[in-house]
């Protein structure tokens, strides 16, 4: 079935963020954007207990994972890598088939690198993915662009970060769309 006809359901979503560190970050675009909607991503899993799990690609060279985003988690679960593709890390695949979903919401960084890589290895291996475009940033627009189009061609899904939330919301006048508004007010489109 093609994903762009499914809507996400939050009991089957992980949302996995990719080495999201400030010497890599500071040589990005859209920095500040990408900061600010991944954080609401994880207030948004937080609410509807969907696991986060965070990787820290090289950690000795390149420092943890953004501390005011790690802050944000009441459970923060980060592995180190050295791979470009999440699904090349034993450690990782192992917390991800624990958790028992089928669904990735994924953000972060590189988005011509380990975003791709790794949604393309979670395509193939039959997960369904879906991509916060706002929430995804690389050191240029082209790149970043680039990116995203191949993982769209591969069957991912793209999508932003208000469009997610409202999808794992599902309606209006709910106590969660009341604890959600202040945040959907903060965040600014493209």
């Amino acid at each position: 079935m093609n994903g762009n006809l499914e809507f996400l359901n939050r009991r089957d979503c992980i949302l996995l963020l990719v080495d999201i560190q400030k010497p890599l970050l500071d040589l990005c675009i859209e920095r500040d954007r990408t900061v600010l909607n991944t954080g609401a991503l994880i207030e948004v899993a937080e609410l509807f207990e969907i696991p986060i799990l965070c990787t820290v690609h090289n950690p000795d060279k390149l420092g943890p994972f953004l501390p005011e985003l790690v802050d944000k988690i009441s459970r923060p679960k980060l592995i180190g890598k050295m791979e470009f593709s999440c699904f090349e890390n034993g450690d990782i695949v192992r917390a991800i088939e624990e958790i028992g979903r089928n669904t990735l919401l994924l953000a972060g960084m590189e988005g011509h690198v380990c975003i791709f890589h790794t949604g393309v290895s979670a395509l193939r291996l039959g997960y369904r993915v879906h991509i916060a475009q706002d929430a995804v940033t690389s050191r240029g627009a082209s790149d970043k662009q680039t990116g995203m189009h191949r993982l769209d061609r591969a069957g991912a899904v793209m999508s932003s970060t208000e469009m997610i939330i409202f999808e794992l919301l599902n309606r209006a006048g709910t106590s969660e769309f009341r604890a959600l508004l202040p945040l959907l007010k903060k965040l600014k489109p493209e």
